[in-house]
């Protein structure tokens, strides 16, 4: 099928996506890596995420370290986009250099997109899609399968997955040197550059589907797809899966799927053999509570513990009354009652100029003839300081002792927001790996407001977590700060992989404070630390010589039975990291990228899933480890693939069961007689844990039996001593074995049951 996310993860032997920041390409699965020549540039990817690399058609191309398209069978899947009419000019090539002609070449040519397979300088196969297939600057989805053979319709080639072209192969198994791959020219010739955008090459050593996974949409016990007009039903079969289903389910609208009331299910159909997981992904308008329940939601909670324990958290931002009622609300009481009525709010003190501005004009009027002049009192908060612009001092003189003289300024103001800085700008050294601001605010809405920086604080920054960068905001208003700044969670969750990102020498943290009079909101922001990956106790100093140690890491690592178990450690005490491939595939991290650098000494202990192995084949495990400068070494061996657990096993050694439950084969007992007991069968179970366990305990599911039938253990054959189960004590050791026995016994009159079966089921304990 054609999702690369499953393809590449099963069966891939290469991947370049083009999606590094800078500097060389990595084939992120066969672990090859390619240098730029001449810096073609990283573009937006053929998707609009991650990068593309676009090449100028006169000097830019790309060597590859290895080769990385294998002989015989094959497939080859990228994505291009051609920016002028071709002229020759290359997008691939494998094996293939000016002494020896051979391997493989994927050509962008006046005729088309050719695909050719060399033997020598004169003979080759080639297949093409024609040139009238193409639009110059739109992005084409290719793929390319070879079965390497000399059969017909051994060579196929797909057109953004229509089938354009299929044709005979030949046997390829001359077709090889010792060249390493070029992207982007003709090597032998250094010329015929190639002019356009390359993304996502993907590399298989087999035949994948071009077929992509298809859904369809139960309603109402019908199986529909949406054509874009209309919703068409049609039945569940794989064909029509094939001609009908949905490649997605991007193109319906909300109003399409109005038109499908009550429940609706997504039924995906993939020819991936290995598929164990779908998802769908449905986008909805945002919403809240209030809009589901109404105003006047109420929350019914059943327990028969002490209720005074329950709490129930409703989610709602925190506000304040004057949210809701404004700056100046009115109260209205009523009451029959004819004593005083007493209404009390609870606000900060102001004054008239709070309310009417900085010039008032009072009138005053009185019919008390004796009165010719008024007074009037008024209660500012000004202060002579007001006057003073800038920064000042005061200064404060007293003949007292200086044992005994006090100096107390207090002073009385009304909060004002403002922007902190760092006086001085932190030198970093090394990435950072966190930053980490210590709010203890208290107020019911979060005003604080953090931006970072370098030396120039003329210029602010803030994480944008959907361009994965740091970006320019506006500092040069409140208003912009409050919208634009980062709050302390925030700032706190940028992680240390986003820090790295932050390429500069050093780290200024700027931060807006607001309070208001009614002390609802009081900022406090008690410290801003950070911590960075510089390499500390690394150095000696000896006889006034100073030597930089940087020993290579070691690992003592053993695998015992599917369990791989040691640690990794680093002499000079720098951290270290690791990455596990398994049948050269990468294995954990399952991205290929190394864990995240540690302490020295790191345990290592990782479990390996037997649907991972070849099981009683051979198989390959690698671990890489390297510390913070970079050294790099591995450790490696090779096992048979085994299951592991308590394993069930017939007497000539083969699985009853695997690990997870798949059925291998059963244990079958025949046609059983009512009345008799059936004849005893030998199982073996055996510890393929990697450890020891104990308290193992042995018991048949039986919800099933009919009635009047039972099962019987017994440790030995002779004689056979029936029990309901068996539990054994002692140790049973890695990689020990021992034998029980079982048989089915009947009575007269028990339920017939055509197809009856059972489970053994073992527990134990690690010893």
């Amino acid at each position: 099928m054609a999702n690369s996310k499953d393809n590449l993860s099963k069966y891939g032997k290469a991947f370049i996506g083009f999606d590094e920041p800078s500097g060389n390409v990595m084939d992120s699965i066969g672990g090859y890596s390619g240098t730029l020549y001449n810096s073609p540039a990283r573009v937006t990817g053929w998707n609009g995420k991650g990068y593309a690399i676009s090449f100028n058609g006169s000097n830019q191309y790309i060597q590859m370290n290895g080769s990385i398209i294998p002989l015989g069978e094959k497939s080859i899947r990228f994505r291009f986009k051609p920016q002028s009419i071709p002229t020759a000019s290359q997008i691939l090539l494998s094996n293939v250099n000016s002494t020896q002609y051979k391997g493989f070449r994927i050509v962008w040519h006046p005729n088309g997109l050719i695909y050719q397979v060399y033997f020598n300088a004169s003979t080759a196969i080639q297949v093409h899609i024609p040139f009238d297939r193409f639009i110059i600057n739109n992005y084409h989805d290719i793929l390319i399968t070879d079965d390497g053979l000399k059969n017909s319709d051994s060579i196929k080639m797909y057109l953004n997955l229509e089938l354009i072209i299929s044709t005979n192969g030949a046997d390829e198994s001359q077709a090889v040197s010792n060249s390493n791959t070029v992207i982007g020219r003709e090597i032998s010739f250094n010329q015929f550059y190639f002019k356009g955008e390359l993304d996502q090459i993907e590399i298989y050593d087999r035949l994948i589907s071009p077929i992509p996974d298809k859904y369809l949409v139960q309603h109402n016990a019908q199986y529909k797809y949406h054509n874009g007009t209309t919703w068409k039903t049609t039945t569940p079969t794989e064909e029509n899966f094939i001609q009908y289903g949905m490649n997605n389910l991007s193109h319906i609208t909300e109003a399409q799927w109005q038109e499908l009331s009550g429940n609706k299910s997504i039924v995906m159909w993939s020819d991936f053999e290995d598929k164990q997981y779908a998802s769908v992904v449905l986008n909805k308008k945002d919403f809240t509570a209030k809009e589901l329940l109404g105003d006047n939601a109420q929350v019914i909670y059943y327990t028969d513990s002490d209720a005074s324990q329950i709490v129930v958290e409703t989610g709602v931002d925190p506000y304040s009354v004057y949210d809701y009622i404004g700056e100046l609300p009115t109260v209205i009481a009523y009451t029959e009652s004819t004593e005083d009525i007493i209404v009390s709010t609870t606000t900060e003190p102001f004054d008239i100029y709070d309310e009417f501005g900085d010039e008032v004009e009072v009138l005053y009027y009185t019919d008390d003839e004796t009165v010719n002049e008024a007074d009037l009192i008024l209660e500012a908060n000004w202060s002579p300081l007001d006057e003073l612009e800038g920064d000042f001092e005061v200064v404060t003189w007293t003949d007292e002792a200086p044992e005994t003289a006090q100096r107390v300024l207090e002073m009385k103001a009304v909060p004002k927001p403002q922007f902190i800085k760092l006086v001085n700008p932190k030198r970093l050294y090394g990435y950072l790996d966190s930053v980490i601001a210590t709010d203890i605010s208290q107020s019911y809405r979060d005003e604080v407001r953090y931006f970072v920086t370098d030396a120039d604080t003329s210029t602010w920054y803030v994480w944008d977590n959907e361009s994965e960068t740091f970006i320019v905001k506006d500092t040069s208003t409140e208003q912009a700060i409050s919208a634009n700044g980062m709050k302390h969670s925030e700032l706190n969750a940028i992680t240390d992989k986003q820090w790295r990102t932050w390429n500069k020498k050093h780290l200024n943290i700027g931060v807006f404070l607001k309070d208001n009079p009614r002390d609802t909101i009081v900022s406090v922001v008690e410290n801003v630390s950070y911590q960075d990956y510089l390499p500390r106790h690394t150095t000696t100093v000896s006889e006034t010589s100073l030597y930089i140690l940087n020993t290579t890491a070691k690992i003592d690592i053993a695998l015992n039975g599917n369990v791989l178990k040691g640690f990794l450690s680093d002499a000079d005490l720098t951290r270290v990291q690791y990455r596990v491939l398994l049948n050269n595939r990468h294995y954990y991290p399952a991205d290929g990228s190394f864990t995240k650098l540690g302490e020295s000494p790191q345990n290592i202990e990782l479990a390996i899933s037997s649907k991972d192995i070849h099981i009683d084949g051979w198989n390959t495990i690698k671990v890489e480890f390297q510390d913070f400068f970079g050294t790099t070494d591995y450790w490696s061996t090779q096992f048979i693939g085994t299951y592991s657990g308590l394993m069930f096993k017939d007497v000539y050694g083969q699985y009853y069961s695997s690990e997870i439950g798949e059925i291998l084969q059963y244990l079958d007992f025949g046609v059983i007689i009512a009345g008799q007991t059936t004849i005893e069968h030998e199982v073996i179970l055996k510890n393929q844990y990697g450890y020891d366990v104990k308290n193992v305990h042995l018991y048949a599911n039986t919800a099933n039996f009919p009635t009047g039938m039972t099962c019987e253990f017994s440790t030995s054959l002779s004689p056979f001593t029936p029990q309901p189960d068996l539990r054994l004590n002692g140790v049973l050791k890695n990689n020990e074995e021992m034998s029980f026995f079982i048989r089915l016994k009947t009575e007269l009159g028990a339920t017939p049951d055509a197809n009856g079966s059972f489970d053994i089921i073992v527990r134990a304990d690690k010893a």
